[in-house]
């Protein structure tokens, strides 16, 4: 493959770049709708919103700075990564303006739970000390140098702990799909969505990669993949397949969600009955 190819690899990333996008960003519509149209946030996991609104708050920041300044180390940022980051975060802090409005004050459960304060507190004190030392003291440079296999700034720390939420946030809606045994009551429609959005975003990645690799204009400047776009992408394919193999062949023949719901409601019943009596 030679110079003469990217063109071709040009138009390839503009059209993956934008299907990701407006894939990947129609997922967030369905809860800010659900949300305004019931007037209530019941249901709805704050941990999870939390997350997100500390998650694409970092990944803004990665991906724009990271634009701008090409010598971060942060492999090549396309201007739908800056688009997806931004529209994300705006449609997480409309949501969050939601929780404010509707939530419901009586219900113990719609709250943050501890553990996501205080990894989130962790993140984020993490964050401060490596701005401290890069920018206050002056002990070290977060720019790219020549003779540099591997770097390590403020900037990717924010690209890596978007990695580590995009884990952290998918795992109990797995765990509770496991224990239940069902899928029902849940939409898989935001789940294609996402597996879609990343998928292409994957695709984008690769092909940036590639077309930056053969280049003329571009030899000698650092090229790496970008690694954040890379782990986000996988980790959301990865939980999606398992969403859709929890949904399509593993609990397809579950109970309608009515008979679940009394099933648990009962559960309940009877421990709290046990409970009493003890």
């Amino acid at each position: 493959m030679g110079d003469s190819d990217t063109p071709v690899l040009d138009a390839l990333s503009i059209i993956t770049g934008w299907i990701y996008f407006f894939v990947w960003s129609s997922s967030f519509y369905g809860q800010v709708y659900e949300n305004y149209k019931n007037k209530s946030v019941s249901g709805l996991n704050f941990d999870f919103e939390i997350y997100n609104l500390i998650g694409f708050s970092g990944y803004t920041f990665y991906t724009v700075y990271g634009y701008v300044e090409k010598n971060m180390g942060t492999g090549t940022i396309a201007i739908q990564d800056i688009c997806f980051a931004a529209h994300a975060l705006t449609l997480t802090i409309i949501t969050i303006v939601q929780i404010f409005i509707y939530y419901d004050k009586k219900d113990k459960h719609q709250k943050v739970s501890p553990i996501t304060i205080n990894i989130l507190t962790v993140m984020l004190w993490g964050f401060i000390l490596l701005l401290i030392v890069e920018h206050g003291l002056k002990y070290y440079d977060p720019h790219v140098k020549e003779d540099q296999k591997y770097i390590f700034n403020s900037l990717i720390y924010f690209g890596w702990c978007k990695i580590v939420i995009s884990l952290i946030k998918y795992i109990p809606q797995v765990y509770l799909n496991y224990k239940r045994k069902s899928t029902k009551g849940w939409n898989i429609f935001n789940i294609l969505m996402d597996f879609t959005g990343g998928v292409f975003s994957f695709l984008q990645n690769i092909i940036d990669y590639e077309r930056n690799e053969f280049s003329i204009e571009k030899k000698g400047q650092n090229n790496t993949l970008n690694i954040a776009k890379f782990a986000i992408s996988f980790i959301a394919i990865f939980f999606d397949v398992i969403f859709m193999l929890q949904h399509y062949v593993f609990y397809k023949n579950a109970a309608p969600i009515l008979d679940i719901l009394e099933e648990e409601t009962n559960s309940e019943s009877n421990e709290n009955k046990l409970e009493s009596q003890e």
